[in-house]
């Protein structure tokens, strides 16, 4: 009999996967390289495929669990990032990666930033700090870019759910490498304006596009804001830290102006007319226990009939009968001019009704000039009427002229 103890093939893999399986280094871990015979399996959705480099190469096999999550079309020929855990398939003695995620080059190490800076502000507690919204805010201020699209969605939806809200536009660069700095400087100026809410977005794009709002040093500037915050970045499926920091995330740039503007002014005059209503409802119930009053009063005379007293009541009845109508015809009248005086008010504050009475609006690259000061010769400006811009030039300033009305 020989001297040996021989195993079989069975035991020999499953002791090489119980080995790879106990190695935590490779129960997580991120691969690159380039895909080749990429294969989905129709019936059951996983993917099967080998990732290699240019010295070698390892078998994938990714579930369709997590290849339902995929934001893109994987194929032969491209490179990627992939992240899984190593295992042996003890059938075959083959090592394999079992994927969850599969990452586009260049998107790898933006999601390991993205991961990195992610867990060191939850560490810091930068994501827990939630200040409620104001339901209406008097004056909001708008960080973005005066090129993005989100810049007049924002406008529109906030001019038509509530024209009384004044907005300050504070104008960044949203993506590239001064992009970081830009919004920490915006909101840094913002503190010092007397506006009750900011609003930090841009239009959708791609995850290098929008890593300016995944910067530490911006996202802790952001949580040092004493004034509320809502982050609108990207579309509905793009997250970045400036989601978790600010105070809410909207899903877009118009859901924020939506969610800025969560009280009408047609919701105000709903409860101005309910109010109206209500006032009106209770000077009837009053009006009618007089009456009832009266009636019993009237009633009593009747029955009693002496003269003497009914003379005297009935002078009472008169002045209590003309008490009641002034008093009522008061209020009403008090009621409905306070009505007229609120309805007069919100018209008012329509900047589009300002626009239709012959005034216009003139608008610099910092925003509407309130002064002649904020402007100089040469300068480029804008000039909103109601019907149109004017595109202008300042050619002469002075701070002596009068306007002759």
């Amino acid at each position: 009999m020989p001297d040996f103890f021989a195993v079989t093939v069975s035991q020999v893999n499953r002791r090489l996967a119980m080995l790879v399986k106990g190695d935590k280094a490779l129960n997580d871990l991120y691969v690159e390289g380039e895909i080749s015979n990429y294969t989905l399996h129709a019936a059951s959705g996983h993917i099967y495929f080998t990732l290699k480099d240019s010295t070698a190469s390892i078998k994938c096999v990714m579930f369709s669990s997590y290849a339902e999550r995929l934001t893109f079309a994987p194929q032969s020929g491209i490179s990627v990032m992939v992240r899984g855990k190593v295992g042996v398939y003890e059938r075959d003695g083959a090592n394999q990666i079992y994927v969850t995620e599969i990452l586009p080059q260049g998107q790898g190490e933006l999601y390991l930033a993205f991961e990195k800076a992610k867990q060191e502000l939850k560490a810091g507690g930068y994501f827990e700090q939630k200040r409620k919204i104001p339901p209406q805010p008097k004056k909001i201020c708008l960080i973005t870019s005066e090129k993005g699209a989100a810049l007049q969605d924002i406008l529109n939806i906030i001019s038509r759910r509530s024209p009384i809200t004044t907005v300050l536009i504070i104008p960044v660069t949203v993506q590239g490498v001064t992009a970081p700095q830009s919004l920490i400087n915006a909101l840094n100026k913002a503190q010092d304006t007397d506006c009750d809410l900011i609003i930090i977005g841009r239009g959708g794009g791609s995850a290098d596009d929008l890593s300016c709002f995944n910067d530490v040093d911006y996202a802790k500037t952001l949580f040092a804001s004493k004034i509320p915050t809502i982050s609108a970045v990207g579309h509905e499926t793009d997250f970045t830290i400036s989601d978790f920091v600010a105070d809410l995330r909207a899903p877009t740039p118009s859901a924020a102006a939506e969610l800025a503007t969560a009280v009408t002014c047609e919701d105000l005059l709903g409860i101005i007319n309910q109010k109206l209503a209500r006032a009106s409802d209770l000077l009837h119930q009053r009006l009618e226990g007089c009456m009832q009053r009266l009636d019993m009063v009237q009633k009593s005379i009747m029955l009693l009939k002496p003269s003497e007293r009914l003379n005297n009541y009935s002078e009472r009845l008169s002045l209590l009968n003309s008490k009641i109508t002034s008093g009522v015809k008061n209020n009403i009248e008090k009621y409905d001019l306070q009505l007229t005086k609120k309805s007069e008010y919100i018209s008012a504050l329509n900047p589009i009704n300002i626009l239709n009475r012959g005034y216009s609006a003139v608008s610099g690259k910092d925003g509407i000039i309130t002064s002649v000061e904020k402007v100089k010769v040469g300068d480029k400006v804008k000039i909103i009427m109601s019907d149109g811009i004017l595109d202008a030039e300042i050619t002469d300033k002075s701070t002596e002229r009068k306007l002759d009305l």
